[in-house]
């Protein structure tokens, strides 16, 4: 089978291409695809600790500092020195950030409507069920570390 036809590349596939349309949807509110799912994460949560927003996120967390700045500037959010480990930092949307949140959210429901129309009703739980990818691979590398 052509490399080109295996599972991971046609995932990859049609994550790229999702993720350039919603690059160039949330360009026109001012953030990126990766900044939204920024605020998605911390709009579900009030306050989260910045490197448990990078493990959530299944990011480097370099690069989720790095858009937190950009974020944090813009007023989007704040973050604040965690009391009980002085080292860490929480992370939560201000009231700016909420409200943009709500409108990229009522911005994003027709693309998923769409998403899902795609792939139709009778697809949906196999979509549902790619959290066994991750499980699997994860099982894969720790098992892999151990017998190293």
């Amino acid at each position: 089978m052509p490399v080109s036809e295996t599972m991971a590349m046609r995932l990859r596939r049609a994550y790229m291409t999702m993720h350039r349309y919603a690059q160039q949807h949330f360009a026109s509110f001012g953030v990126t695809a990766d900044q939204y799912v920024l605020l998605s994460l911390l709009a579900e949560q009030d306050e989260i600790r910045q490197q448990d927003l990078a493990a959530r996120a299944y990011s480097d967390p370099n690069t989720i500092a790095a858009m937190l700045s950009l974020l944090e500037e813009k007023k989007l959010l704040r973050r604040k020195r965690d009391k009980s480990d002085g080292r860490a930092k929480l992370v939560c949307l201000t009231a700016l950030g909420h409200r943009l949140h709500e409108k990229l959210i009522r911005s994003v429901e027709p693309i998923h409507a769409e998403m899902e129309r795609a792939v139709g009703a009778d697809r949906q739980a196999l979509f549902a069920s790619l959290w066994q990818i991750e499980s699997t691979l994860a099982n894969l590398q720790l098992k892999s570390s151990v017998d190293q």
